[in-house]
């Protein structure tokens, strides 16, 4: 099994299915600039429990963002039922689950 490459993708947005979405709905939706893929629009929401890691770079003489991510909750009991479970899967009991395109875990069904 694939590792979490960390990426933070999967906590910068919020998917909406678009199964049994009325048409003009989801065109609205699309109108409004928000994008589709998979079957889920894509609302913009980073997670507010999501942290860029950051590390010191001697060229710039200070911390640099490294384009990978901590969840300050990993390990709470207070993390979601939904994100405990996610490992790839589009599908995790009756739920359809959104993986990005670029996720490590990303399976094919």
């Amino acid at each position: 099994m694939a590792e979490c490459q960390r990426c933070g993708s999967c906590c910068k947005v919020i998917p909406l299915s678009t199964a049994g979405m009325p048409p003009d709905y989801r065109k609205y939706l699309l109108q409004r600039g928000l994008k589709e893929d998979q079957g889920f629009i894509l609302i913009p929401h980073e997670c507010e429990n999501l942290d860029e890691e950051l590390k010191y770079d001697s060229a710039f003489e200070g911390h640099v963002k490294t384009g990978r991510y901590t969840c300050r909750i990993h390990d709470s009991p207070d993390r979601s039922l939904a994100c405990r479970k996610f490992t790839g899967q589009k599908r995790i009991g009756p739920w359809r689950m959104y993986v990005p395109p670029n996720c490590a875990y990303n399976k094919k069904e």
